[in-house]
């Protein structure tokens, strides 16, 4: 009886202190919110650690939502600043720009024209244009440049009809090579580049509304293979990151779930009643923060998951009717 006593007395002193740990180094973490306001010109980075905000940067921008590999930039309208190099000074770029991605010392910008036009440019690192825009038929959704090759992937409309097509182009020149109809996906808005691999992340008319990963291989230039798994994406893929060699993580405004290549099977890891705007993950504590917009107040928060996507932490943001965040780094 007195050693099954002192057990349970040990058990409960390691528990405390694992709890005890997690809650210290929850309020230890350090995180970055970005919030914007679409009424002036004006976008914000708040540096917290736990629930203290040590530090606000500002920014003559207005209507971010963009942010990639240290450019901030708006779909909105045609102003971006690359925040490693010129913090405050703004570039001029083409209107409605979708995707900036930086391959050796070019920016290849996909931009908007119209609402069935998207637009590829080039700019140097200080972004001076090179050459002319070209302008092509389609909704431009995503942008992987390779080198030899650029790639888009875009809706294409022409009255009731309605297609998706990953279009090829010389980097260079900007001119088309060749385009794919997608025919296995009824919406697919993310593309990335694994080897010679691209995976293109939609739905299929087939299996409504559940998560369908297209295999397009780049040196044979078609489609090789598809996989449906048994997780719904009603609001599409935000992003994704890989785990293993044979898992990957899926982030989207419902869940993160995690979807195995070999099984093709799906585990949900994190779920609520909130929108997940956003998240950054910590290699050094193996944390995930994540953003969250709780629809029943309308207010924002920063939730703290540990490895195990378990909740460890709660920061809620105080209210603003200046900015939205809608990053969290």
């Amino acid at each position: 009886m007195q050693k099954a006593y002192k057990l349970l007395i040990a058990a409960t002193i390691v528990s405390s202190s694992f709890g005890l740990n997690h809650q210290v180094s929850a309020q230890s973490d350090t995180y970055q919110v970005v919030s914007t306001s679409y009424e002036k010109p004006l976008t914000i980075f708040e540096t917290y650690i736990g629930n203290k905000k040590i530090e606000t940067v500002r920014y003559a921008l207005k209507g971010a939502d963009r942010l990639h590999d240290g450019l901030l930039y708006s779909s909105y309208h045609n102003r971006v600043i690359n925040l490693k190099n010129s913090k405050t000074t703004i570039k001029q770029i083409e209107p409605v720009t979708m995707r900036i991605k930086k391959y050796k010392n070019v920016y290849y910008v996909m931009s908007l024209s119209t609402i069935n036009q998207f637009a590829l440019s080039k700019y140097t690192l200080d972004f001076k244009k090179i050459g002319a825009t070209k302008r092509y038929t389609g909704f431009g959704k995503d942008l992987i440049v390779t080198g030899d090759k650029l790639y888009v992937l875009a809706d294409h409309m022409k009255g009731i009809d309605y297609s998706i097509k990953l279009h090829t182009f010389d980097p260079t020149s900007l001119k088309p090579l060749q385009h794919e109809t997608i025919k296995e996906l009824i919406y697919a808005d993310y593309i990335r580049l694994a080897g010679s691999q691209l995976k293109i992340y939609g739905t299929s008319p087939k299996n409504d509304n559940k998560l369908t990963i297209l295999s397009y291989d780049t040196k044979k230039q078609h489609s090789t293979k598809t996989m449906t798994s048994n997780q719904y994406v009603k609001g599409g893929v935000e992003k994704t990151q890989m785990l293993s060699r044979e898992t990957e993580l899926i982030f989207n405004m419902d869940c993160f779930f995690e979807i195995n290549h070999r099984t093709k099977q799906a585990r949900l890891l994190y779920n609520n009643d909130h929108d997940l705007i956003d998240y950054t993950y910590d290699s050094k504590t193996k944390t995930y923060h994540v953003l969250e917009l709780v629809t029943q107040t309308g207010k924002y928060q920063v939730k703290t998951l540990n490895s195990h996507f378990k909740p460890i932490a709660t920061y809620r943001l105080k209210s603003s009717d200046s900015v939205s965040p809608f990053r969290v780094l």
